[in-house]
């Protein structure tokens, strides 16, 4: 299933992605992969689509765990901002 979030960072949308990139195997083996990720012009906030298994499952994970949660706050990132905004049925990516 795909869903579409976003977030709120305070330190940057590059800081932000260094540490996700950190994280991707991590997540990936939970099931959780980013296909798409982008900020607003003043980097404040992360819009993203991701593929995951379980959409609560993976809420849960990416403000729950530990050692995820640390390092997604060092980032920047509010986690209680953390929110779903819908299930993504179809789509197309253009070429």
């Amino acid at each position: 299933m795909k869903v579409l979030s976003k977030f709120k960072i305070t330190k940057g949308f590059k800081t932000w992605l260094d540490m996700y990139k950190s994280i991707e195997p991590d997540l990936n083996d939970l099931g959780i992969k980013i296909l798409w990720a982008g900020s607003n012009n003043d980097e404040s906030m992360v819009y993203d689509v991701t593929e995951v298994e379980n959409p609560e499952e993976a809420m849960k994970i990416l403000t729950t765990r530990e050692d995820i949660t640390k390092k997604r706050e060092e980032a920047g990132v509010i986690l209680e901002s953390t929110e779903i905004i819908d299930s993504i049925g179809n789509d197309y990516w253009g070429s």
